[in-house]
């Protein structure tokens, strides 16, 4: 028996061995290995039972579920074990020594993959992929098929309104817009939330239609915007607008104009327009205000000036006086540059009334823009009209009765003749005071001859005296020769110097400057003035007097 069982071992070949080893190592598991156990005989007499079998069918591989228990048990192919049936193949594993590479576990088979509830299992039952985006996403593929053009011919309701008048009724009326678009898509009904969004659409009049009506389809708190044309409403003849032909912008200023400061031109034309609403702005008393600009005045302009008006915008403004009989003009706002020497107009054109060729154009409302004024000289205060003079006599009088009188008999002991003091270190507010009630202007144009005061101007409102106020304005605001603010806080940097003159006389000199506002205002009615942009024009003043 010996003898055969070990014959039949020497003629199996080596692959078949292997293939016997592998199976048997596919049923072990992880409590066989037993690598420090040594090798046990068999008993002969007892059975060989296996320690985990995997079913409850009889096990015919007894011997290779014992060798898988001892993976160290390296048995001797010449000494085979009693039990062994001689007629059947020895089914010896191989003896893993002899692959030390090979893993302990058997790695799964490709297609060998958990399933269902398996905790290992990375799959939903319904095989999506792990990346597919959330169930909840809305991609309102549906909503790239639709047509975008919807007609209101079939309802009467909009069919007899022109799509101006069928807009005001059909932004509130979203049901027979929604009617209209599931009649032919009845797949989308219900499906999403419609809703008109708030931009303004396009009139078509002569096509009748209303285009870019922008309507939101919204789900899971997600929207689309898709914009619509609508059709099918009354159609009206093209209507022929003239009113941007009625003015027009001169190529340039009238030369008239060249001499004037736009903010004086800008006030008067407002006035122009509504004397009444502009009166409330005037200041009381002798000043120089609307009235005295309103036309030629050669006590403060020379013989050029016409006046300001409302024949004045005709003049800088080309109008096709055949269309004057269509139209009527108004000039509803205005800015104005005295820095750079422009005006602004906002003209409102509309409609004579009673005039039925027109009746049907809408009002229209053109900008001018007019360069070519006079421009405030920051550089050279020469080159502008106004100047400020304080007059010997004054100056005198307030040396020996004013605020000046102190000042000079405290610097008299301590020898300061010749020295430039400022008087910030030596008197109060009271000297700027005196000085604004006693300025006098002088208004002359030595460049266009336009301006030309012959009579005395002052800052101070006083019924004491002739002199007229340039401060027009409430606020101490001036219109004339142009717009600005002057207070007594425009009095700045005041020096004084005595010198000692013959027959022990002394004599003051009086500096100081002047720093007015110059504006550059946006548009607006001007009822507010003084409220723009401004850059400050500086003026120098000296005056001196002899006292004893």
């Amino acid at each position: 028996m010996k003898k055969a069982t070990k014959l039949l071992l020497s003629i199996l070949p080596i692959s078949s061995i292997s293939v016997l080893s592998l199976v048997s190592c596919s049923t072990r598991n992880s409590n066989a290995k037993q690598p420090d156990k040594k090798p046990e005989k068999p008993n002969e007499k007892d059975p060989i039972i296996p320690k985990k079998p995997d079913n409850k069918k009889p096990n015919n591989n007894d011997d290779n579920s014992n060798s898988n228990s001892n993976p160290n048990n390296k048995p001797d192919s010449t000494t085979p074990s009693e039990n062994k049936d001689p007629f059947k193949p020895d089914k010896t594993p191989k003896t893993p020594d002899t692959n030390p590479e090979q893993p302990e576990e058997d790695p799964k088979k490709p297609d060998e993959q958990p399933h269902g509830d398996d905790p290992n299992n990375n799959h939903p039952h319904n095989n999506q992929p792990a990346d597919q985006p959330e169930v909840n996403k809305v991609y309102f593929s549906d909503l790239d098929k639709i047509k975008t053009k919807l007609s209101y011919k079939s309802i009467k309701l909009y069919a007899d309104k022109d799509p101006r008048s069928a807009w005001f009724v059909l932004k509130n009326d979203l049901n027979s817009f929604s009617n209209l678009l599931y009649r032919e898509y009845e797949n989308i009904k219900n499906k999403y939330t419609l809703s008109f969004e708030n931009d303004i659409p396009v009139f078509d009049f002569a096509k009748g239609l209303i285009d870019k009506v922008k309507v939101k389809f919204t789900k899971n708190n997600e929207y689309k915007v898709i914009s619509f044309t609508l059709t099918g409403f009354k159609t009206s003849e093209k209507v022929i607008n003239n009113k941007e032909r009625y003015i027009k912008e001169k190529t340039e200023i009238n030369d008239k104009f060249k001499g004037l400061y736009p903010s004086l031109v800008a006030f008067m034309l407002m006035y122009a327009e509504d004397s009444q609403s502009y009166k409330s702005l005037e200041q009381k008393g002798k000043t120089i205000g609307f009235d005295e600009l309103n036309y030629p005045n050669k006590d403060l302009f020379g013989s050029d000036y016409q006046g300001i008006n409302q024949v004045t915008k005709k003049l800088l403004l080309d109008y096709d006086y055949e269309l004057s009989k269509l139209y009527k003009d108004k000039i509803t706002e205005i800015k104005y540059d005295d820095i750079n020497g422009t005006l602004g107009l906002k003209i409102e054109i509309s409609n004579i009334e009673n005039t039925p060729k027109t009746e049907k154009e809408s009002v229209l409302i053109k900008e001018f823009n007019i360069k070519g004024f006079r421009k405030i000289n920051f550089k050279n205060e020469d080159k502008n009209v106004l100047s400020f003079i304080l007059l010997q006599n004054s100056l005198k009088e307030m040396a020996q009765k004013g605020s000046l009188k102190k000042t000079i008999e405290s610097l008299k002991p301590h020898n300061q003749y010749g020295v430039k003091i400022p008087l910030e270190q030596t008197t109060g507010t009271g000297l700027k005071d005196e000085i604004f009630k006693y300025l006098l202007i002088n208004i002359f144009d030595n460049s266009y001859h336009i301006y030309n005061s012959t009579q005395s101007l002052s800052l101070l409102n006083n019924s004491k005296n002739d002199n007229k106020s340039i401060l027009g304005l409430a606020g101490n605001m001036s219109i004339y020769p142009f717009h600005t603010r002057i207070t007594k806080e425009s009095i700045d940097k005041i020096f004084i110097t005595i010198n000692k003159e013959e027959d022990n006389k002394i004599k003051v000199i009086l500096d100081f400057e002047m720093k007015i506002p110059i504006y550059s205002v946006g548009y607006s009615d001007l009822k507010s003035p003084g409220t723009g942009a401004s850059t400050p024009l500086v003026l120098k003043i000296n005056s001196s007097a002899l006292i004893d």
